[in-house]
């Protein structure tokens, strides 16, 4: 049975893994959507810049898809030559791997993370002409050296994940460190919270809602019923959904429609569960009507869940100057990271819409939190 392990873990193992002459790669299964790839794109790459005394910016990330590809496209077409006797031979045409990996050292990379992504899901002559690649003492690919500094990794999914994956052929696990990763738990919804939800500013309701209802509300595997799955992957849509509705409705509770279009992307029962934890949280959110009649005054909740709520109804009565200076008199009550995330959003849809914030709260605001807001922009929460 292969070693489940947690994104924490998976990290440690891989501080090992990358100091080990030769270093040896990491191939990482697990549910759908359950962030394989994004750590292996970003935790991964810093630990492969700290293991080379160099900046994480110095790495490059090159992720290759291996579920719609053929062997001979990694391989490379064996095509008639002649040497340098003039005699007609067959030689391989370099793969368009090996000339990704020279163009990123072209551009003076030096260190590179090699993401074979979906390789579960490749048939088996993909997965035997990548053996070479995954046994870091040859390091080839079609009979091409692959050059120094590529650290290498790989994802995919389970037999049981329904995505097309078959089982990982054994010669190719006896050149990899191969980990299931851990299930959908307190620990494992804490750490997707805290490395991703959190610093790409998900919806504070569905961070919320996932934080108090880890082991209910995510799907393991596909449910038997066929309906869609709730997934890391899936539960950031719903955010950008829940958003957009908030907008636009001003509405702090869920219809019914709208729990219908939640279920598309994840399924009925985790709809539900989301549709109840946002009226528990509606308790105490203003209406958009008190919000704009009195900013300074209007009630302010004590949960996050509910103040995201309320801010989001903040900024859906912007619609002209004098409802956006409104909208941030209130936002600006809210807790400290709301007040930027929000101010942020408010700041470009009265770009959006051509309005003028002139109170002196707006002002005030703005010059108190521009590098913060800069940088809320940059991560797109605007």
């Amino acid at each position: 049975m292969p070693t489940l392990t947690t994104h924490t873990e998976l990290i440690d193992h891989a501080k090992i893994a990358m100091n080990t002459l030769p270093q040896l790669p990491i191939l990482a299964v697990g549910g759908a959507g359950t962030g394989k790839t994004y750590l292996a794109t970003h935790g991964m790459r810093d630990i492969w810049a700290a293991a080379n005394n160099v900046q994480p910016e110095e790495v490059a990330v090159l992720i290759e898809r291996c579920a719609d590809r053929d062997a001979a496209e990694f391989a490379g077409l064996m095509m008639p030559a002649k040497d340098e006797n003039g005699e007609v031979v067959t030689k391989s045409i370099k793969p368009d791997l090996v000339r990704k990996i020279e163009a990123l050292r072209a551009q003076g990379y030096n260190y590179i993370l090699l993401v074979l992504d979906e390789i579960c899901q490749a048939d088996s002559s993909v997965q035997k002409t990548l053996s070479s690649v995954l046994d870091r003492r040859d390091n080839t690919l079609g009979g091409h050296d692959l050059g120094a500094g590529i650290f290498v990794t790989g994802t995919g999914n389970r037999l049981k994940d329904k995505s097309g994956a078959q089982n990982i052929l054994a010669h190719l696990k006896n050149r990899v460190l191969f980990f299931e990763m851990e299930g959908y738990s307190d620990h494992t919804v804490g750490s997707w919270i805290r490395d991703f939800a959190e610093p790409n500013s998900l919806n504070l309701l569905i961070i919320d809602c996932a934080r108090e209802n880890a082991n209910e509300l995510f799907d393991d595997t596909p449910p038997s019923n066929g309906d869609p799955m709730m997934t890391f992957r899936s539960a950031t849509n719903v955010s950008a959904l829940l958003t957009t509705y908030q907008e636009q409705s001003g509405d702090s509770e869920i219809s019914a429609s709208m729990e219908r279009l939640i279920a598309a992307a994840v399924g009925d029962r985790a709809a539900s569960i989301i549709a109840d934890y946002c009226e528990t949280v509606a308790l105490g959110v203003p209406t958009r009507n008190e919000i704009l009649a009195d900013p300074e005054g209007a009630n302010v909740p004590d949960v996050t869940g509910s103040q995201n709520s309320a801010g989001t109804l903040a900024l859906s009565i912007a619609t002209d100057s004098a409802s956006t200076d409104a909208a941030i008199k209130y936002i600006v009550r809210l807790r400290p990271d709301l007040q930027v995330q929000l101010g942020a959003r408010l700041l470009a849809k009265a770009e959006r819409i051509g309005a003028c914030m002139t109170s002196a709260t707006a002002t005030s605001f703005i010059s108190q939190h521009i590098d913060l807001i800069e940088l809320a922009a940059e991560l797109g929460v605007s």
